[in-house]
């Protein structure tokens, strides 16, 4: 011990109380709580940014699917000289007593692709207003209704004047 003093190494440390086979390890429950608490606060800062990504996908969807309407109905009235009343003329099945499109799938988690309203396509001049209304029940609920019209017109929450937006 002498020769240690001499070097400036200083005193041997003590050894810990637990060491050998009485040694443990791990996390303590105070550092296990303090984990859990950040993973918490972490979960409910990105939780709601999750969801509004979900609501902006489902959203996107949709749009395409009502572009994808809005063509069809170009072409009809080429053929007809009308715009088609239904998506069933248009030659897609709601669900009604069929199967549900492919398309719709997916859209129709979130909208009520069943109930679509087409607007006045018996107008003079011809003219289409599509309007797909969120389901209650799903994510879309407070996102407001997805409108299309003949003359490109895209909004969202048309059934509201004051909040109508483009999309």
């Amino acid at each position: 011990m002498g020769a240690a003093l001499l070097c400036g190494l200083g005193p041997a440390p003590e050894t810990p109380r637990w060491s050998g086979a009485n040694a443990q390890s791990g996390l303590t429950f105070i550092e296990l709580m303090v984990v859990v608490a950040v993973i918490g606060i972490l979960a409910a800062m990105s939780y709601p940014s999750y969801l509004e990504q979900v609501r902006k996908g489902h959203r996107t969807k949709a749009q395409a699917l009502l572009m994808e309407w809005a063509q069809r109905q170009q072409n009809f009235l080429m053929i007809r000289r009308r715009y088609a009343n239904s998506l069933e003329e248009l030659g897609y099945s709601t669900g009604n007593g069929g199967a549900l499109e492919p398309a719709f799938q997916d859209v129709a988690q979130s909208y009520d692709v069943a109930n679509v309203s087409m607007g006045v396509p018996d107008a003079i001049p011809p003219k289409f207003n599509i309007v797909l209304t969120p389901m209650a029940d799903s994510i879309q609920a407070g996102d407001g209704s997805l409108c299309l019209s003949n003359t490109g017109a895209r909004w969202r929450y048309c059934d509201d004047a004051a909040e109508k937006t483009p999309w």
